[in-house]
């Protein structure tokens, strides 16, 4: 892995850190950066099915899911 050099509030980190379990900085960063695209992927995958089933996927048309 690459490194990189940045700053970090240290509150926020040790925070973070305590919330998610993980015991060093490389960890907490590293899982925090998983559980966001997770989040992101998930969110973008709950409003493609949510779109779905208001413009009528599958069939039905907005007045079935209207009902």
């Amino acid at each position: 892995m690459q490194t990189v050099r940045i700053d970090l509030d240290q509150k926020l980190l040790a925070a973070a850190g305590a919330i998610m379990g993980t015991s060093t900085s490389n960890a907490t960063v590293n899982e925090a950066l998983r559980r966001i695209v997770v989040h992101e992927r998930q969110l973008r995958h709950m409003e493609k099915l949510a779109g779905n089933a208001l413009s009528g996927a599958h069939g039905r048309g907005l007045a079935a899911v209207e009902r």
